[in-house]
């Protein structure tokens, strides 16, 4: 039995799917757990939707002010001349178009020439509910 029968048999998937979770076994052992290489699923569990919002983040080191270009319940990429290492933890202030302020603590998970992408890690219960609805909204 082949390895993709295999997670088949295990998982009782459909064949995309289980393309998918071959994929990304033979990309982890390319990569490894030291690699800087990332692993990027194409479909998002939550859908990022373009924008242009100002963010302040800091660094614990610095503070950059810098532009949103897309965001999701759990992440954002965020356009910054700062180069930023994956795996930085930083303090994030979104500001809406109408002045609404959300703060969370994220991380920096992909790099590019242009920004960074980050993941949400926590964000407070209060702001929680009113972050879904402005993220609904747009």
């Amino acid at each position: 039995m082949d390895k993709l029968e295999l997670i088949k048999e295990i998982l009782n998937t459909d064949a995309r799917t289980d393309k998918k979770i071959f994929q990304l076994i033979q990309s982890a052992k390319m990569c490894g757990p030291d690699s800087e290489k990332v692993i990027q699923i194409e479909e998002r569990e939550n859908t990022r939707k373009p924008v242009s919002l100002r963010v302040n983040i800091n660094t614990g080191k610095e503070r950059i002010m810098a532009t949103v270009e897309d965001i999701s319940l759990c992440g954002a990429f965020i356009n910054t001349y700062k180069k930023i290492p994956p795996g930085e933890q930083l303090a994030v202030r979104l500001i809406s178009s109408a002045g609404e302020e959300f703060d969370f603590i994220s991380e920096v998970v992909r790099v590019e020439e242009s920004g960074v992408g980050i993941l949400i890690k926590s964000i407070s219960p209060f702001q929680e509910e009113r972050f879904r609805q402005f993220i609904k909204q747009l």
